[in-house]
């Protein structure tokens, strides 16, 4: 490698100055004279390539790392970059191709193992095994901080093994009792698996979370007390499924509150539904952004398991508890027109996510599917298909257009009263795990549900049924990221059903005593 000049050392270090004063636009244009005199500087290459990284220049950042690779040489540290790199790129095996680059250099790397094991869980179907290991390797190198073993049992939990996450996030919490994560996984994953006592109480710990969105209400938190002759407030939070999944126990804390008053506050989307379906003697609703009237209590809609002390087998499951609104339903009536004979089904291939949690779009991009996937599904004599897709994933209607016969009813779909009448007139729902799938099985329609490997805790594990909705068939992933499966699955399923067996439409009656959880120990 060809010597800098002195003045392209002394420009580095002042450039090193700059960056690591915070100052990046001096460091980069002086890094950049550098370059321009000696442009073997492996070291200014790198700088320049770490300053773009953190002007999110992800593009720009792996041409100077590969440059500063081709004149320097390839190293452990300069593979560790390209895997960070690779991570930020969204191109997760290629990092895992960098950190096992990495370790065959330096094998004792602690960081590259950690960073190995988020990479293979966000990579290809069948890593899980391994992100396990990549984890207990970082564990066993440095088995005292907290993180080593949350990071475990993040690893155990994506690869379908709930009850060693659980003591993995137990150790944990052991080290670090104030581990707002792990404390959240750990109840989720005690929900998963039906443990609902610790599970509800352990959920409280959402509000800790970083962004949780906290509201300051004046009046206390509602915890299962008398309510008789005060007004409570029970209010919406998370997502629209979210409410229509628990605003099923409002008509419960009604016949506690008798002769009280309940207020449900809810987005303006779901106030005209619920407020037909719920509204009545002693409960009313109210949107969200109104201003409220006066009340004695609150409860977030998530927390009334908790208060009501909810258990697995008291889930209340009557349904529908839901009804769409009946002019609505002869609107709709009118526009798909009598029935031809054919099974109608309801489609939803994509979920959305908050703007700027990026947890929440990691999700959203595991539970949602392409809508070309699907293809097998319109192939199918005697079915045809409405998109019920909202949201940006709908586009993906005009790129199959004529290929994929799906008749568009989501611009007709201005409400969730509006989605509901049209779900009154189909004979299936068949969604990933989003709102509309909840909305169907409130309404008591057969929905089949398309799950992730590691599914939301509200599906539990190793069924095919769900408690919450007895109308709701699961139909799993195998394996992570694979739903070629799950597709194959439900085309042979829905082609049954086409062919006349109605068996098919709802979930397979359990057996009194249930099946151990999927992925025990």
């Amino acid at each position: 490698m060809t010597e800098p000049s002195a003045r392209a050392a002394a420009d580095f270090q002042l450039a090193l100055h700059h960056r690591r004063a915070g100052q990046a636009w001096p460091a980069e244009r002086l890094l950049r004279r550098v370059v321009a005199t000696a442009p073997s500087h492996r070291d200014a290459l790198n700088e320049l390539h770490l300053i773009a990284v953190g002007a999110r220049q992800y593009d720009r950042a792996e041409r100077l790392l590969c440059a500063a690779i081709r004149v320097g040489g390839i190293d452990g540290d300069m593979l560790f970059n390209l895997g960070v790199l690779r991570q930020r790129q969204d191109r997760p095996a290629d990092a895992v191709a960098a950190y096992r680059g990495a370790l065959a250099w330096q094998p004792a790397d602690l960081e590259a193992w950690t960073n190995l094991g988020e990479a293979l869980r966000h990579a290809a179907a069948g890593s899980g095994a391994a992100a396990v290991d990549a984890a207990a390797r970082a564990l066993r190198l440095e088995p005292g901080p907290a993180d080593r073993h949350f990071n475990l049992g993040v690893a155990l939990a994506e690869a379908g093994r709930p009850h060693d996450a659980v003591a993995a996030y137990d150790a944990a919490l052991a080290r670090a009792p104030d581990h707002v994560d792990a404390r959240w996984n750990r109840a989720c994953l005690q929900l998963l698996t039906g443990d609902f006592g610790r599970g509800w109480a352990g959920y409280e710990v959402r509000w800790r979370r970083s962004g949780a969105p906290v509201r300051r209400l004046g009046p206390p938190l509602w915890r299962g007390e008398p309510l008789t002759g005060r007004t409570i407030l029970l209010h919406h939070e998370q997502g629209f499924g979210d409410t229509l999944q628990f605003c099923r126990f409002v008509p419960e804390v009604a016949r506690r509150a008798d002769p009280a008053a309940i207020l449900l506050e809810v987005p303006r989307e779901l106030a005209g539904l619920l407020r037909d379906s719920l509204a009545g003697p002693g409960v009313d609703v109210v949107e969200a952004g109104a201003v409220l009237p006066r009340f004695d209590a609150h409860c977030p809609l998530l927390s009334l398991p908790l208060a009501l002390g909810t258990e697995l087998a008291t889930i209340p499951a009557a349904v529908p508890y839901l009804r769409a609104i009946a002019e609505r339903v002869a609107a709709w009536s009118a526009r798909l027109g009598p029935p031809d004979g054919t099974v109608r089904v309801g489609l939803v291939w994509a979920g959305s996510a908050s703007l700027g949690q990026a947890d929440d779009h990691r999700l959203d991009r595991l539970r949602s599917v392409r809508l070309g996937a699907l293809a097998p599904l319109a192939a199918i004599p005697g079915v045809r298909l409405y998109s019920l897709q909202k949201g940006p994933p709908a586009g993906e209607l005009a790129a199959f257009a004529g290929a994929l016969p799906v008749v568009d009813r989501s611009p007709d779909l201005t409400d969730f009263a509006e989605t509901a009448a049209c779900i009154a007139q189909l004979d299936l729902v068949i969604s990933v795990d989003t709102a509309v799938a909840h909305l169907a099985g409130a309404l008591a329609k057969p929905v089949w549900l398309l799950s992730r490997f590691n599914g939301c805790w509200r599906w539990l594990t190793g069924r095919a049924d769900s408690p919450w909705y007895p109308t709701l068939r699961l139909f799993r992933q195998a394996a992570p990221h694979d739903w070629s499966g799950v597709v194959a699955h439900v085309a042979d399923e829905l082609a049954a059903l086409a062919a006349g067996d109605r068996t098919r439409l709802m979930p397979p009656i359990r057996d009194k005593r249930l099946a151990p959880p999927h992925g025990l120990g």
